[in-house]
This record gives C-alpha cells, structure tokens and sequence, in this order.
C-alpha cells in the first residue's frame, strides 16, 4: 500500500515540476528574444516567481522522500541532492536575472547560462543514479518511464 502512494506521489511530483521546469524554459526564453529589443528587467519578475516555485518544488520532493526512505546512506543522499537542488536552481535564477538587469547584450553571460545548465544536468543525473542505487521504487519508476 505505502509503495503505491508514494509511486503516486512520485508521479504527480514529477509532473508539477515538468511543468514549472517548462514554464522557466518559456520564460528564460522570452528573456533571451526581450534582450535583443530592449531593456527587458520588467520580466524579472515572473523569472522570481517561477524560481521559488523550483525551489518550493524542490523542498517538497526532499520532504516526500524523507518520509519514505529511513536508511541512513539514502537520507544523507537526499540532503545532498537538495542542496545541490537549492544551489543551482538560485545560481541560474540570479544568472539569468543578472542577464536581464544589466541587459548588456553580452554573449559571455549567455555562455555562462548554458554551460551552467549542461554541468547542473550532469551532475543531477548522477545524483539521481546514486539515490536510485539506494531507492528501489526510484529505479522502477525510472524503468517504467523509459518504457
């Protein structure tokens, strides 16, 4: 019974922040074509705004999972991963931010964003394949997402 509310809980989890994750996509975007026309820091704002709601997402996955995994190894892991979580969702929050208020249509900010979001992905993944090494129900969902 436990495993099939937090397979759930996992799901839906999954899906809000699919969904946050897309809308900071759109808006890091719009940002980007903004730049090129003018002074864009008005969009700041909804850049904030989607930025707490990854982090209040993050705090939440890390709250869920607590509740489900007591081993000691799997909790240090998920400590890790939220702090990793917290650090990089504000770094590219204020990145990206910085990009707007100076608006200084500088493509070595732009680079930074980009390599910042390639290095976040990879070191996620690896996080994500050391708690699933711990996690059986992380390692099913995973498998029966790439089905």
């Amino acid at each position: 019974m436990a495993q099939s509310v937090r397979m759930e809980r996992e799901r839906e989890w999954k899906r809000r922040h699919t969904r946050i994750g897309y809308a900071l996509l759109g808006v890091v975007i719009l940002a980007f074509a903004l730049m090129f026309f003018g002074r864009a820091t008005w969009i700041t704002v909804p850049l904030g705004l989607v930025g707490v709601a990854l982090l209040v997402s993050d705090v939440a996955k890390y709250r869920m999972r607590r509740s489900f995994l007591f081993e000691s190894a799997a909790q240090k892991m998920l400590r890790w991963q939220l702090g990793y979580d917290i650090v990089n969702t504000s770094v590219l929050i204020i990145m990206v931010g910085g990009l707007l208020i100076f608006s200084q249509d500088n493509i070595y900010w732009a680079f930074a964003v980009v390599i910042w979001g390639i290095i976040a992905e990879v070191v996620s993944r690896r996080l994500n394949r050391a708690l699933q090494a711990r996690d059986p129900i992380l390692r099913a969902l995973e498998l029966e997402e790439a089905r």
